[in-house]
């Protein structure tokens, strides 16, 4: 942690878990119940939505904690990338919630992942 105390605390971390574990219990469920007729296909419209407002609350957390939630960001895309061609990663959500705290908490971790994407970036630029 920094010196500063940890950007993201305890309670933070366990409401914001709640909610994305929440929202990812729920996709697991409508997923497991899609192929009940009637109840399988609402379920699925349902899912999207849940999922909509659990992204919009930690979206709007993370902003309002100086994060701009670029993190959660780009994992949400991962998560509804791997859902549309068919591999529904269970509690996608929740883990990149994981790492974008671990990640704010520690700064010197962000550092170096910052460095390191900034050599490969170089490196690509040369190749092109």
């Amino acid at each position: 942690m920094n010196e500063a105390g940890p950007k993201i605390s305890l309670v933070e971390i366990i409401l914001m878990t709640m909610i994305t574990g929440s929202a990812d219990i729920f996709e697991l469920f409508a997923t497991l119940l899609v192929a009940v007729p009637v109840i399988g296909q609402i379920l699925l419209i349902i899912k999207w939505f849940v999922a909509l407002i659990a992204w919009l609350i930690i979206q709007f957390w993370l902003t309002m904690k100086g994060l701009k939630g670029l993190w959660f960001l780009g994992g949400s895309v991962l998560d509804a990338v791997a859902n549309f061609v068919g591999l529904d990663l269970p509690f996608g959500k929740t883990a990149s919630l994981m790492t974008t705290i671990y990640l704010a908490n520690h700064p010197k971790v962000t550092q170096v992942a910052a460095i390191a994407g900034g050599k490969i970036g170089a490196v690509a630029d040369k190749i092109k």
